[in-house]
């Protein structure tokens, strides 16, 4: 019982702290939106392509968009099983997915993130990431550096602008997906394990 409670105790806490601010990546079949609190993005987006995939333990859905500025960018949305969680944190999930040989945060706030990824090819990627909560992680990335900072700073004009300017873009729907899930990473590596279970507490 004091287990219990306990978990109880700490599960209300983290859901007080959280309501004073949230953030949100998603997309609608017509807008991509990113929100940091009261503030929030929106830019339209067509959908070229969609390819879902499943891990046993995770679910994967990536949505390949056209913005209105002409180039493409993809959404991915993981979600695990009820039974399981992401393991590592955010930032290590994000290197681990896209294989990067190097990861810069240029904003983190609110579970709401940005990075500009150093690929093995020497590309460096921007991707927003998103964790509210440990068995789901969405991002967005392929945008320029300018799109990048402009929406940072319509979510905080305080926002560090992008370092490196000379970015990977995408412009062809069919190789526009760069991350690499597979199933070693998630389950071997792990990108997810089991839930604890309450008694262990």
């Amino acid at each position: 019982m004091y287990h219990l409670s306990k978990w109880l105790l700490t599960a209300l806490t983290l859901f007080v702290l959280s309501g004073c601010s949230t953030s949100n990546l998603s997309y609608n079949n017509r807008y991509l939106t990113l929100q940091e609190d009261k503030e929030f993005v929106q830019l339209e987006g067509t959908l070229l392509k969609i390819r879902k995939d499943g891990f046993g333990s995770l679910f994967l859905t990536q949505k390949v968009l056209r913005l209105t500025e002409g180039n493409i960018v993809v959404y991915e949305d993981a979600q695990t099983d009820s039974l399981y969680e992401f393991e590592p944190s955010i930032t290590q999930s994000i290197k681990v997915i896209f294989d990067s040989k190097h990861t810069y945060i240029i904003y983190a706030k609110n579970h709401l993130f940005a990075y500009q990824l150093v690929l093995h090819n020497g590309s460096i990627l921007n991707v927003i990431a998103q964790q509210s909560y440990s068995q789901r992680l969405k991002m967005v990335y392929g945008m320029s550096s300018a799109q990048l900072d402009k929406m940072l700073n319509t979510l905080d004009p305080n926002a560090w602008k992008a370092y490196y300017r000379n970015v990977a873009t995408l412009h062809k729907a069919e190789s526009a997906i760069l991350s690499k899930w597979n199933v070693q990473k998630v389950h071997f590596y792990p990108l997810v394990s089991p839930l604890p279970k309450m008694g262990a507490i």
